[in-house]
């Protein structure tokens, strides 16, 4: 007896040690703080963020930065989220509405391939997301969309939906269905959402708290600046969304007036240009749609950042 009692402490040593080691090597988990400036935001401005695994942030295009970031949750999950923000007041710096082959017309298609339809020279999509809530066997919204000043919708299927427009001063605004009458005379571009998350710069309450994947638009209160939210879900190990609560602590650290969720689920979608040419393959899938694992679903429409040059 006694024998085996030495012989499985031995073991739990060894196992420890080896354990132990693994964990001084796991540079991920070491690397606790954040080391970008949203992700420092984040770490201080809000309390679902128990610890950064890595965050990294990087220029698409001038006036157009994005933060990557994997962090674990107060709940413990991992989460993996990336925030997109786009400075108006820089030359040429636009955003646009797209649609499925660029037609003002009803339908679905995947991001990058509506991207395709809209990138010319002098026009040039840097990057993009998914928009509004829709129909699935007919690709109708459930809310608004304007594209170039025209109206492809103009009403509203559901009590719940909100909006995000860019009006003819090219400042960008976000309001709800009863704010509707009075503001959209002056949209050129605009898409619909749906749970209102901030409002005059307070954070709303929310009675839905899942996790899942979800993509939301804040805008700041002069309207010049716009922050994009994109956040993975449906993937234990990788990452298992965010709530709503936790979507606007976000959209408030990183300096929101206003924001509002996007369709999320599947649809949630990022991409961004790799090359400032035309090749076939310049858009590129940032973040891992839970459909399919991680292949892009066809989606109603979306917002695009193009520069204008």
């Amino acid at each position: 007896m006694k024998k085996i009692k030495y012989i499985l402490t031995a073991i739990l040593g060894i196992s420890l040690i080896a354990c132990n080691k693994d964990d001084d090597n796991n540079s991920d988990y070491n690397n606790s703080n954040a080391t970008t400036e949203i992700g420092q935001l984040l770490q201080s401005g809000t309390d679902i963020v128990a610890m950064v695994k890595k965050d990294s942030a990087y220029t698409i295009v001038d006036g157009v930065e994005t933060t990557e970031i994997h962090y674990i949750n107060s709940e413990g999950y991992s989460t993996k989220a990336f925030i997109t923000t786009v400075d108006l007041t820089s030359p040429n710096i636009s955003i646009e509405t797209s649609t499925p082959n660029n037609l003002p017309a009803y339908g679905r298609q995947k991001m990058t391939e509506q991207a395709l339809y809209e990138d010319q020279e002098g026009h040039k999509v840097w990057a993009g997301f998914n928009g509004d809530f829709f129909n699935e066997s007919n690709g109708i919204p459930r809310g608004i969309v304007y594209k170039d000043g025209v109206v492809i919708k103009g009403s509203f299927t559901d009590n719940v939906n909100t909006w995000f427009a860019i009006k003819n001063d090219g400042k960008a605004a976000i309001g709800n269905q009863e704010e509707y009458p009075d503001e959209n005379a002056n949209f050129k571009e605009a898409v619909s959402g749906r749970v209102t998350l901030l409002s005059d710069g307070l954070i709303l309450p929310q009675t839905d708290e899942s996790l899942e994947p979800r993509t939301g638009v804040g805008v700041s209160q002069d309207g010049l600046k716009v922050y994009f939210l994109v956040v993975d879900g449906r993937n234990f190990s990788y990452s298992n969304g965010i709530n709503y609560n936790g979507m606007a602590q976000i959209f408030s650290a990183l300096g929101a007036y206003d924001a509002i969720n996007l369709d999320g689920g599947g649809s949630t979608t990022f991409f961004s240009r790799i090359t400032p040419d035309f090749s076939e393959n310049r858009f590129e899938l940032r973040n891992w749609p839970s459909d399919n694992g991680g292949q892009e679903r066809t989606v109603a429409n979306g917002l695009v950042i193009i520069a204008n040059n």
